[in-house]
């Protein structure tokens, strides 16, 4: 019987996600399942991450609230790698 490890998410990954969702082009869940996975980030990154994975569960998040952290979160990624 095989079992399969969870597939970690590369900094790339995430910033894509996240880019195709400021576009429109992705939904919170796409996003959302990047961001549990993601590994290979800088203690930034990975701080800011986690900052995104709250205010995405939060009910009272709005596109606009969210707008400015997942740019912050792209800028982190890119200045770590």
């Amino acid at each position: 019987m095989f079992s399969s490890a969870p597939m970690s998410t590369s900094p790339d990954e995430v910033v894509q996600a996240l880019s195709w969702w400021l576009a429109g082009r992705a939904e919170v869940a796409q996003v959302s399942e990047a961001l549990a996975d993601a590994d290979g980030l800088g203690p930034e990154s990975r701080e800011l991450i986690e900052e995104l994975r709250r205010e995405l569960s939060s009910p009272d998040s709005s596109r606009a609230k969210l707008q400015p952290l997942v740019r912050e979160t792209i800028e982190a990624i890119a200045l770590e790698h």
